[in-house]
């Protein structure tokens, strides 16, 4: 997953973080601010998912182009 390309999109993925991973507060996403390691550890944290589980579903998101 390319950071620039996760952190300039921040506010369009995190919709689908909201959607996906709802335990998420809005001040915890507040806090993630494009980070996206900062992102993976809090969901580790919050859902017990293995790393590489939760990177692999957050490059689906980054990779989702928006609908015309």
């Amino acid at each position: 997953m390319d950071k620039d390309q996760f952190s300039k999109r921040w506010i369009e993925i995190r919709g689908r973080v909201k959607d996906n991973w709802g335990r998420l507060t809005d001040r915890e996403l507040d806090q993630v601010r494009g980070n996206a390691k900062l992102l993976i550890g809090m969901i580790q944290e919050k859902y017990d998912e293995p790393r590489k589980v939760v990177e692999i579903q957050l490059s689906r998101f980054v990779d989702l182009r928006p609908g015309p």
